[in-house]
């Protein structure tokens, strides 16, 4: 498949593919005799890998590096599993940061018109007798 095709499947710009595979972010893409990219079905999945490391929030070196690691072989197993942990911890402490801020948005929408409310009304009220004290 031709960079062009997996520009469209994937919505990554050709540009931006040619700079992931230079920078290392994928592995080198199968080439023709000629010299031009071939993607492959693995090509695509370490595509799709390194763009799910992107969207969590795992930085570029360590997507780079989980993919160097894991391009020399097996015997780099252990280094490539202590950044997926580590990337888990990060993970998962984003979630909690999360949680704690949806608890918060989710006491002030509970709580919007048994505080808020009262409020509006109170201004309310008071609008309606200056305006009838005027007339």
């Amino acid at each position: 498949m031709i960079i062009k095709e997996v520009s469209q499947i994937t919505g990554i710009s050709v540009d931006n593919l040619r700079y992931y595979e230079r920078i290392g972010l994928i592995p080198p893409v199968p080439r023709t005799e000629s010299g031009i990219r071939d993607y492959d079905e693995m090509s695509l999945q370490w595509i799709d890998l390194a763009m799910k490391f992107k969207k969590a929030g795992v930085p570029l070196d360590s997507i780079i590096e989980y993919i160097r690691l894991a391009m020399e072989g097996e015997h780099t197993k252990i280094a490539r599993r202590e950044i997926l942990t580590e990337v888990r911890d990060n993970i998962l402490s984003k979630i909690n940061e999360m949680q704690e801020f949806l608890q918060l948005i989710d006491y002030k929408i509970n709580n919007y018109y048994s505080v808020c409310l009262p409020a509006e009304e109170k201004l309310v009220n008071e609008w309606n007798k200056s305006k009838n004290g005027k007339e």
